[in-house]
Parts: structure tokens; C-alpha cells; sequence
């Protein structure tokens, strides 16, 4: 089956195959092939990267969730997997993000640790071409605005993405504040049009004030005794009771932490 493209004629069915039943079935020969087949490991992995992008939610799903069990049989990640699978936090369907996340919690063992680590603090800002994407989108009455969403959703899981890793380690959680990450959360909790991602960066950001000190000091100067103090109280719910004023605050933030990992 293997020598006959039999992998790649899976991968696809997989991918356009409307039953659910049939994409399970072709997800389980593709995991049995990688664990048994040890000359096509390499191609079963790279056939479940190619799947991340496809338009089925339920193929993502599968190829997210088999590529946890198949990375630990092939060792070495493949810098390929980092886009599409930091693309997978757009989806608005929670099991895929949910797959996605938890891939990327097994990635932190990988070469791709850092790519990934990057890759997620710089989507908490807006990409420079956002503001383009909502006035075409605004131009185009009847547009559903898929553009800005898709950044919006990809922002909040990528907060709650960094919240669930640097429990995970303290050499992770400093990796990410030598990226400047606390910059980036508070950035993202001024976003009013997404109280998702308010919500998620707050909660994220309170593990750094709470277990950092000189990220405590910043963030205090940053927002203010106010806000900070509305903050500490709440982080879960700020976003309900945080005024113009304040998410402007957090948006035009220039915190700037001098701190060296030493990952």
C-alpha cells in the first residue's frame, strides 16, 4: 500500500471524505501504518502536516491529535508543522483548538519549541495589513468580516495557549518574558472588539504579576493603581468593567522588561 502512494491517497480521503465515520476509520489505518511500517514513518508524519490546512475541521482534528502519538516515533519535529499548526488556533471549532493546543504542549520537547514560542507571542498583536482587512471588509456589505475574526480568535487562544505552557516549566515561562510577551498581553487586553481576548490575556498575564516580581512593577506602572488593583482583584472578569480609557492604556503600552532566559 505504502510503495503505491497508498499514504497520500489516505491523507486525501481524509480530507475530502464528508463522513466522519470514514475519516476515523482512514485517521486509524494512517496511525497503525506509522507504528507499524517503520521505512513510512517519516511519510505518514508528513502526510498528517499536510492535513492542518485542509477545510475539513474534523481531518485537522484527527491529523492534530495522531500527530501526538506519531512525533515520539519519528524524535526530531520538522520545522514545517509550526505554521499550520499555530494556524490551527483560528479554528472556531474548540476541539480543533483544543488538539492544537495540546500538540503544542508535547512540542515544547522539540526543536520547534522556540519557533512555536515565538510564534505565539507575535499574534498577539494585530498584523500591520488588520486595518486594511476591516475596511475592505467594511466596504463589502456583505462581508462576514472573516478576515478580523480569524486574528481575534487566533489572539485569544494564542493568551490562553501562553497561560497553559509556562505552568508547564519556569524556563518556558522566561523564555516567553524575554520575548517581551507581557507587552503583548496587556496590548491585547485593550482589544475591545473581542472580549475573549481580554479576557484570556488577563488571566495569563495575572501568572507573570503574581509569580515574577519585576513583571508585577512594570505592569503596575504600566496601567496605573487603578486598573492594576481592578486587575489583581479580578483578571477573570476586568474586561467587563474596563473603560475606553483603560483599553486604550493597554494598548498603547510601551513596557519593555530587560530579562534573559536562561533556556
Amino acid at each position: 500500500m505504502c510503495e503505491c502512494y497508498g499514504i497520500r491517497s489516505i491523507a486525501e480521503c481524509m480530507a475530502k471524505s464528508r463522513s466522519e465515520t470514514t475519516q476515523i476509520q482512514a485517521n486509524y489505518l494512517l496511525e497503525n501504518l506509522a507504528k507499524g511500517n517503520p521505512k513510512f514513518q517519516m511519510q505518514v508524519y508528513k502526510g498528517l502536516i499536510a492535513l492542518l490546512p485542509c477545510s475539513s475541521p474534523k481531518a485537522q482534528e484527527l491529523a492534530a491529535q495522531t500527530l501526538k502519538v506519531v512525533q515520539p516515533i519519528v524524535c526530531e519535529s520538522n520545522q514545517s508543522l509550526v505554521e499550520p499548526l499555530i494556524a490551527l488556533l483560528q479554528s472556531l471549532h474548540i476541539e480543533v483548538q483544543y488538539e492544537a493546543i495540546e500538540l503544542i504542549k508535547l512540542l515544547m520537547d522539540y526543536n520547534v519549541k522556540d519557533a512555536l514560542i515565538k510564534s505565539l507571542v507575535h499574534i498577539l498583536k494585530p498584523p500591520k495589513k488588520l486595518e486594511q482587512i476591516k475596511s475592505e471588509e467594511t466596504e463589502e456589505k456583505e462581508g462576514s468580516q472573516t478576515g478580523v475574526v480569524d486574528f481575534f480568535v487566533q489572539q485569544a487562544a494564542a493568551a490562553k495557549t501562553i497561560g497553559i505552557l509556562v505552568c508547564l516549566s519556569n524556563e518556558i515561562a522566561e523564555q516567553f518574558l524575554s520575548l517581551q510577551v507581557i507587552h503583548n498581553l496587556i496590548y491585547a487586553m485593550g482589544n475591545e472588539e473581542y472580549a475573549e481576548s481580554q479576557r484570556q490575556a488577563s488571566i495569563t498575564l495575572e501568572f507573570f504579576v503574581k509569580n515574577f516580581p519585576i513583571v508585577a512593577d512594570h505592569v503596575k506602572e504600566a496601567m496605573g493603581d487603578q486598573l492594576f488593583e481592578a486587575f489583581l482583584t479580578d483578571p477573570d472578569g476586568l474586561y467587563a468593567r474596563m473603560t475606553p480609557i483603560q483599553a486604550d492604556v493597554c494598548r498603547s503600552n510601551k513596557v519593555n522588561i530587560p530579562y534573559r532566559s536562561s533556556a
